[in-house]
């Protein structure tokens, strides 16, 4: 290896001056002094040799190869030896792609994305094409990004007023709060940008996309001023939807919504800006009225009993100048399946964005065994899963995930710690740090890393639930949709990488809950992992298949993967080894189309937006199912509405009778009455259950996720109402939603056969010891529903759903009304439970007169379900 020319002369110089004798290391291509021949000055021998002065800059700020860059760092922490070979390779593809707008990378978790991110954008300094920032999802996650240069030797600041980062010669670390927000230091639409980016690098894309949306809702809680004001506007638009739903709302039921007719919002929008305008320095408003200001048109608004929210159609990301004129923008992600949000909410260029950068292969993914016990045995309930990680947990490390505060409240009793934001970061710590036991966590599927002996056993406890308001009137607008299924599941997968951060890391994974498991059987929704993910679980499941019901069994398996035997780390490497990424990553026509039809709407080129839309309406006809059609055709009338007000309402109508769920159109909608006469129960089970035979597991599943949703517990009425009419179907009888679909009516209407009725009102939510007054008015009130929309040949139970048959003295219940308590509910359940187990037994031979006599054993008969499982009112 030849020194530089600059470099042998001034080695020639000192060696011509003799003093000193040099040495030449070709392996290391450096200097030392070697053993001088005679005495030196004491001066002479302490004057070590200037580095420094030997190259006019150093190469690593100068090197656009993030790979020679890396091998360039001199302060690495020396775990940092050599990168990753997926690594390396990511860095490669980028390279000939650097100028490419906007790049999608994916990596397993646990792949280095970290170190790869830091890389990219030091390249990116030196090439100068910053300032650069990376972005993590929140201040935890940025603080583990800093460490992380650190240890590599990479200058990192977290003050954006810092010269370094101005100047480009620092990156700057933040969280997404801080870049995105009304009042961002790096400006919005009403300051301008006050600090450029060239480089933005986006970590966790799927996490910061939460944070974001959030950023871009004004969320106004009850009780407020602007929220009783806002609702006055639109209290009539409401009524006219529901009356019922209105005067629950009003009465303060968090777990109700209302979505603001397209037509009122449109055309009320600014008595909306001027209230808003108004409190627009409270402290609930001011970090998000600024971003949402100028698109107020194009927010819909949902309100609840707690709060309302508003919210765009997409997200106007051009409120941060600094993210929409960066350079260049790079998204990093581990479980992103479906890109379009990607397109629709950080308005990426959707003809780059599926071209996303992968390693060759996925196989750099550590070690996670993922059971699912409650299909490997249907009959372990949650109570023994639960006692069973209570006892593993004196061991292992065990973390469980929860979706709500009804199944964190289910945990606490047993938990050694249970996790807020509050003490989050003290936990992870903790964690780390050495043995905590069970640790529950409230909705935590992102932004935490449990690496090593802190997370031994991970558990996911039911299925995530919508966070925002309009994310639950989606979620019943498109239940059981690609969309919603998809979003959950991705979910779900980033859940399951809170357990292992790295490739020589290991994990058990247990999946619980019957509603997560029937989403993930519904649809083939295992294929909607990533390629390394489904993997795991295939293998995990072919060894579970091995075993017999029971704790034991499943014990043996968990603990052949935590105990790292030889025979399973070679099947569990086996089963990644030849496993590839996608070609190209995935983005749904419908969510281009969204994003395209937004941005023509924001600056009035309305017929433009309309065409849009119709276009994307037109292309999905016959791809999709009617619920998902009627979805489409809705937004469509948004827009229509924009140019024809009349047209919009035959749109909606059009889009009503493909999916009751969405807004009813202004002249509103005529009743259907369902047909009771002919029902034949033990008939119809048969036929419900004969499309089981041969996956007789998959109908348990089924039935155990409905019986689930069947739950007291605040925020989940949509989930409990469609569950007891779906739960109908299975007990042979015919139902309808008569509130929701048609604006008027109970929540649920049971035709159970012979001109019957159950008349149900669902009040799962209910936390008082007694049933108001209210309560029963509106019992009594959709009774007097049925009989106005029913002839006298037609007779009807009044149901309701409470935890306590206790009137308060001022409440007259109706003469009929039976209740399902907190205490006969469950009984209920298990009945319904043991009669599907019973007749899974023989489904190949079922016929009507077995089903009869398993419905008069268990007592789900129409008048037996009344006698064992209602009482009467107290």
């Amino acid at each position: 290896m030849l020194l530089p020319q600059k470099i042998q002369a001034q080695l020639k110089t000192r060696i011509l001056c003799g003093d000193e004798r040099a040495v030449h290391d070709p392996n290391r291509a450096i200097l030392r002094r070697g053993p001088t021949s005679h005495t030196q000055p004491e001066s002479r021998k302490k004057m070590p040799l200037n580095l420094e002065a030997l190259s006019d800059q150093s190469l690593v700020d100068t090197e656009t190869n993030p790979r020679e860059i890396f091998n360039l760092l001199p302060d690495k922490d020396v775990r940092y030896k050599y990168p990753r070979d997926v690594q390396t390779q990511v860095w490669d593809k980028w390279i000939a792609r650097r100028d490419d707008r906007d790049i999608v990378i994916k990596m397993n978790t646990g792949g280095g994305k970290t170190v790869v991110g830091l890389l990219l954008l030091k390249s990116c300094l030196n090439e100068g094409k910053g300032p650069a920032v990376y972005v993590a999802p929140d201040k935890y996650l940025a603080l583990q990004v800093v460490k992380e240069a650190k240890d590599l030797g990479i200058a990192v600041v977290t003050d954006h007023t810092a010269p370094a980062f101005l100047q480009g010669k620092a990156l700057l670390v933040t969280n997404i709060y801080h870049l995105v927000n009304g009042l961002s230091v790096f400006g919005t639409y009403d300051t301008g940008s006050k600090i450029p980016i060239g480089t933005l690098l986006v970590d966790d894309a799927h996490a910061c996309l939460a944070t974001t949306e959030n950023q871009f809702t004004v969320t106004v809680n009850a009780g407020t001023v602007p929220y009783a004001e806002i609702l006055k506007i639109f209290r009539d638009d409401l009524i006219a939807q529901s009356d019922v739903k209105l005067l629950e709302l009003e009465d303060g039921a968090s777990d109700s919504e209302m979505l603001v007719p397209f037509w009122a919002w449109q055309a009320k929008g600014t008595k909306v800006a001027k209230i808003l305008t108004e409190h627009r320095n409270s402290d609930e408003i001011k970090f998000n009225w600024p971003l949402l200001k100028n698109h107020l048109e194009q927010c819909r608004c949902v309100i609840s009993g707690s709060r309302l929210e508003i919210s765009p159609k997409c997200l106007p990301i051009e409120a941060i100048p600094s993210f929409t004129n960066a350079k260049r923008r790079i998204f990093l992600t581990a479980t992103l399946a479906d890109d379009s949000i990607l397109v629709s909410d950080f308005g990426a260029d959707p003809k780059l964005v599926p071209k996303h950068i992968t390693p060759n292969v996925a196989n750099d993914i550590g070690d996670r065994m993922i059971l699912v016990p409650q299909e490997i045995d249907p009959g372990l309930t949650d109570d023994q899963l639960k006692a069973y990680l209570k006892e593993k947990s004196k061991t292992y490390n065990t973390v469980a995930i929860v979706p709500s505060e009804y199944r964190l409240n289910y945990w606490k009793g047993d938990a050694d710690l249970v996790v807020t934001a509050d003490n989050l970061e003290a936990a992870v710590e903790a964690l780390k740090s050495g043995h905590v036991g069970l640790v529950v966590m409230l909705n935590k599927y992102d932004g935490i890393d449990l690496p090593g002996s802190a997370c031994r056993i991970l558990v996911l406890d039911g299925l995530p639930q919508a966070r925002r308001l309009y994310e639950r009137v989606e979620t019943n607008l498109l239940m059981g949709s690609d969309q919603i299924i998809g979003r959950q599941i991705q979910r779900i997968e980033q859940g399951m990488g809170r357990g292992v951060r790295a490739n020589d890391d290991y994990c058990v994974v247990l999946l619980m809950g019957a509603s997560l498991i029937r989403t993930m059987y519904l649809a083939d929704a295992k294929s909607r992992f990533s390629p390394a993910t489904r993997a795991q679980l295939d293998m995990s499941m072919k060894a579970a298949g091995q075993l017999n019901e029971g704790i034991k069994e499943l014990d043996s398996a968990v603990e052949t993967c935590l105990q790292q035997s030889v025979g399973w780390r070679k099947v569990a490497r086996q089963a990644v080894a030849n496993i590839g990424y996608p070609a190209t990553g995935s983005i749904r026509p419908i969510a281009i189309a969204q994003r395209a039809s937004f941005d023509l709407a924001s600056v009035h080129s309305f017929k433009e937006a309309r065409s849009t839309m119709q276009d994307a309406v037109n292309s999905a006809a016959g791809g999709e199912n009617a619920w998902t059609m009627g979805w489409l055709k809705w937004q469509l009338a948004e827009y229509t509405q924009f140019v024809d007000a009349v047209q919009a309402q035959q749109v909606l109508k059009a889009a009503l009778a493909l999916n009751r769920r969405v807004t009813r159109p202004i002249d509103g909608v005529e009743y259907e009455n369902l047909k009771s006469k002919d029902v034949e129960q033990a008939k119809n089970i048969v036929w419900k259950f004969r499309a089981y035979e041969g996956k007789v597991n998959a109908l348990l599943l089924q039935v155990n996720g409905l019986l689930d949703d069947l739950s007291f517990s605040q925020g989940n009425a949509n989930q409990f109402e469609a569950a007891m009419q779906e739960l109908a179907g299975f007990l042979g009888f015919l139902s309808q939603r008569p509130e929701l679909d048609f604006g008027s009516g109970p929540d649920v209407l049971w035709a159970v056969g012979n001109l019957d009725y159950f008349v149900i009102e669902c009040k799962s939510g209910a936390t008082n010891a007694t049933v108001s007054k209210y309560y029963a008015n509106q019992l009594s009130g959709s009774m007097n529903w049925f009989t106005k929309r029913y002839d006298q040949t037609c007779k009807a139970i009044a149901v309701l759903v409470h935890p306590s048959r206790h009137f308060e003295a001022a409440a007259t219940p109706h003469a009929t009304t039976r209740v399902f308590t907190e205490h006969k509910l469950p009984l209920f359940k298990d009945e319904i439970r043991a009669f599907v187990q019973a007749c899974m037994a023989s489904i190949a031979t079922l016929d009507s007169k077995h089903v009869q006599g398993l419905l008069d054993q268990h007592g789900l008969t129409p008048d037996k379900i009344i006698q064992k499982f209602t009482e009467s009112p107290k």
